[in-house]
Parts: structure tokens; C-alpha cells; sequence
């Protein structure tokens, strides 16, 4: 393992001297999902002088006061920047040519990265590759421009257009594999990013927006992440499967059952709706807007449940790669959150839902009841139910779990 990371690392000098490029940001994440950087120069990490690709490089802590925890030791921390999230970016030329590498943070308890990192190697411990697809949804507005386009009502020469393309271009050229955009709607836009393993999923969901949010900067634009006004529809739908291996086989599938969808991923299912209060309470610790409201059930129509389990097709009529699609969509997350702690919590909760073998409730329970009720849960409520919830304690951590109680002590709403 060390020899191929000294390979990767070898590669990417090769690549920055070539690239002649001139600056490195190490991108990582403070608590409510802010994109933080340090910045190196690129001789600096060729030479492994003061900054070490093995050993890190120092980061006061202390100025960052999203890492204040009583409980939580931060003024003396150390990034590690991971090589296999090294991306040039293509919207800075010139002397200002840059690239960027996301990093963890050496034992340090709020470091929501590593979390979801563990979880993922839990999995792949049981032989089960935990897939996920992320959708890039934001607004665009310009002072002096009002219009806007409606629904796939797309025209080649919208500014909205041409902004997404470039956007597109440059998430391309930075290896981030897209399957389709659009310019959305009156209010938003969207951007499909192509399924990949949870951990490479988040870092390159978290480029794209960094991406997004730069360029938007450099062109006069605002571009902004609050909530959709179209009933039902997140900013942050999460298109989760398990699998064998990364593309051998979809374990969310199994055509003799139900909407033909496993006992592994209905289990899979039940485990966060079971943990759903807990998780919604971590969700609103990191994000700055309200948060949707849902049916605490899975559905496969388009309606206020939670879940969501597409049916496009019968997955068995397709001949040329039976079950590939078949997926739940989480949709309780806003897109300005923190995304590592939010599909940790996930995971984890699916990861109960498995190991106990059983469903926590039964299939009709899951389902949207008929009078289609949502219930909105009070804040104390959800503070109460991160309280109670043991197993996510243990699993994410005591000073995760304080943090979030910490932020959300401030926020009534």
C-alpha cells in the first residue's frame, strides 16, 4: 500500500513540473461544511522539505473556531493531503496556475473526513462497495439579468448555459465524470455527477461546488445554495447502492422480490429511517438554511418520502446490464452541508439496519401511509433523539455528537 502511494505521489511531481505549476491548495473541512486551504507552493511539496506528503504539515487549529470543543485538543493539528484527490485546476492560468489536494486530519476527533472514510472501509470489510451519486444544485443571478429559463427549457446562448458549460468543461478536465446537466429550472441548476465510491463521491461533489463557487466569483455571478421552492425536491439527493466489488454486481437488486430490491438494501433502507431523527438532527448542526420536511418512509413515486426508489423501468426487462440502476435516493440533506458527516451518519445507520438481519419495520410501515402525514419534529426533539441515539455515538464519536448539540444549542429555528 505504501509503495503505491509513493508511486501516486511520484506521478503527480512528474505532472505539477510538467503543468509548471506554481501553487497547491490543501483543501480540508471544518464542521459545518465549509472548504477551508493552506496553501504551499509546489517546490515546497516536490522537495518534501517543510511540507511532507507522509508526515503532513501543521495547521493552528486554534483559528479555526468551527474545531472548538471544550472536550477537543485543536490548536496544534496536522493535514495529510491524500494523493489519490489531486486535481489541477483548469479555471486559474498563467502564474496563477494552481492544483488542489483534499486532505484529512491526523487524529483529530472532528475531522468528518477520516469518519467517513472508517465507515467505508467497514463496508469493504463485508466485501460491499457502498456507491453513491451526487447531484450538483445551485442558483445563479446577475444584478442586471432577470432572466431565466423554465423547466429543460433550454437556449444555446443563456448565460446560465454558457456558465454551466464552462463549469462542466472544467469538472472534466479535472477527472470529474459527469452524466448529464441542465439548466434546471427558473430558480436552479443542476449538475449529475457520475456514481463512484462514497469517499471519492464526497471529495468530488465538494470540488464541483468549490469549482462552481470560484468560477461564479470570476464571472459576476452569485451563486447560491439555499433550499429549492418546488415541493419535494432536495439540494442534496443522494443516490445510494451497495455492490460487489465497484461495478461487478448491484446488491440492491434482486428481480424475485418486490420493486425488485434485496433484502440487503431493504435493511440497508430501514436502518436509516430508523436512525432518520438523529441523522436529520446532524444535518441541521451543518447547514446554515431549514431543513425540507419528509415522510420518515420509502416510496417509489415522487412524493414527501425521505427515500425514494426510482422505477424507471423494470430493471429486468433491461438486456444489456440487468439491475445496474437500481438504487434509493436520500433526499434530507441541504447542499451547503457538511457532506463527509452526513453520509457517514448514513452509512452507519444502513450498516445497523444490516447487521441486526432484520427489518425494523415492515414493508408496509416503510411505505408512504395513505393519509401522505408529514411530521415535523421540534428542535428539542431532534436534539433529544442525537442524545439518545447510542449507536451513533459510538460509531461517530463523543465529540461529534457534543459538536452538534454545541451547534445546534444556537439555532431554535
Amino acid at each position: 500500500m505504501e509503495e503505491e502511494k509513493q508511486k501516486v505521489i511520484e506521478e503527480i511531481k512528474q505532472k505539477l513540473t510538467k503543468q509548471e505549476v506554481k501553487h497547491i491548495y490543501l483543501n480540508f473541512m471544518d464542521y459545518s461544511g465549509n472548504i477551508l486551504s493552506k496553501m504551499v507552493g509546489v517546490k515546497e511539496l516536490i522537495r518534501n522539505t517543510h511540507v511532507s506528503w507522509l508526515d503532513g504539515i501543521s495547521l493552528n487549529g486554534s483559528l479555526i473556531e468551527d474545531f472548538h470543543l471544550p472536550s477537543v485538543h485543536s490548536d496544534w493539528l496536522v493535514l495529510l493531503p491524500d494523493p489519490t484527490s489531486f486535481r489541477l485546476l483548469p479555471f486559474l492560468t498563467g502564474d496563477q496556475k494552481a492544483a488542489s489536494i483534499f486532505c484529512s486530519i491526523k487524529e483529530f476527533a472532528l475531522d468528518t473526513r477520516n469518519l467517513l472514510a472508517k465507515v467505508v472501509n467497514e463496508f469493504l470489510a463485508r466485501e460491499i462497495t457502498p456507491m453513491v451519486g451526487t447531484q450538483l444544485i445551485y442558483s445563479l443571478s446577475q444584478e442586471e439579468r432577470d432572466e431565466k429559463q423554465n423547466f429543460y427549457a433550454t437556449l444555446a446562448t443563456n448565460p446560465d448555459t454558457l456558465f454551466n458549460h464552462e463549469l462542466v468543461n472544467d469538472l472534466l478536465a479535472a477527472d470529474i465524470d459527469i452524466e448529464y446537466y441542465l439548466p434546471y429550472g427558473k430558480k436552479h441548476q443542476r449538475i449529475d455527477l457520475v456514481p463512484d465510491i462514497a469517499t471519492m463521491a464526497a471529495d468530488k461533489l465538494l470540488m464541483a461546488r468549490w469549482f462552481a463557487s470560484n468560477m461564479a466569483r470570476q464571472k459576476g455571478y452569485l451563486l447560491e445554495w439555499e433550499n429549492l421552492p418546488e415541493d419535494n425536491l432536495s439540494t442534496c439527493p443522494l443516490h445510494l447502492s451497495l455492490w460487489k466489488g465497484k461495478r461487478e454486481k448491484n446488491l440492491f437488486f434482486d428481480e424475485t422480490q418486490e420493486n425488485e430490491l434485496s433484502e440487503l438494501a431493504r435493511n440497508f433502507i430501514s436502518g436509516i429511517l430508523t436512525h432518520q431523527k438523529a441523522i436529520k438532527a446532524l444535518a441541521k448542526s451543518s447547514t446554515k438554511y431549514p431543513l425540507k420536511n419528509y415522510q420518515t418512509a420509502y416510496s417509489t413515486k415522487r412524493d414527501n418520502s425521505l427515500i425514494q426508489v426510482p422505477l424507471y423501468f423494470q430493471e429486468t426487462q433491461k438486456k444489456d446490464r440487468i439491475g445496474w440502476s437500481k438504487r434509493c435516493i436520500y433526499q434530507g440533506f441541504n447542499a451547503d452541508q457538511n457532506i463527509y458527516l452526513g453520509l457517514a451518519a448514513i452509512l452507519y445507520a444502513g450498516l445497523d439496519g444490516i447487521s441486526t438481519h432484520q427489518e425494523k419495520k415492515n414493508a408496509n410501515q416503510n411505505r408512504l401511509p395513505k393519509e401522505n402525514k408529514i411530521v415535523q419534529e421540534s428542535h428539542e426533539e431532534l436534539v433529544q433523539a442525537l442524545k439518545e441515539d447510542t449507536y451513533l455515538t459510538e460509531k461517530l464519536g463523543e465529540s461529534i455528537i457534543q459538536k452538534a448539540i454545541q451547534k445546534l444549542g444556537g439555532r431554535k429555528a
